[in-house]
């Protein structure tokens, strides 16, 4: 299931996600196969709520991180924007 969800995403051009808690991104990380994780996942942009969130990701191999004002939905709309 999780692997037809990756695979959707990614077809779809999918490249940027937001993560607003550590469990999220916990989450998404166990749930997407490696494979997927390797070849997509980790080369999408993604969107943090604190700078902490952002070590998490960085330490699971995220590279193109950026850490919004707060999580509240208009900072985040700023952050992507």
């Amino acid at each position: 299931m999780a692997q037809k969800k990756a695979m959707r995403w990614q077809s779809r051009g999918v490249s940027t996600l937001v993560i607003t808690s550590g469990e999220m991104l916990q989450q998404l990380w166990t749930l997407i196969p490696q494979w997927y994780r390797e070849r997509w996942l980790l080369s999408c942009r993604i969107f943090v709520v604190s700078e902490r969130l952002a070590e998490q990701a960085r330490e699971l191999g995220w590279q193109d991180i950026q850490v919004a004002d707060s999580a509240d939905n208009d900072a985040l709309l700023r952050a992507l924007q």
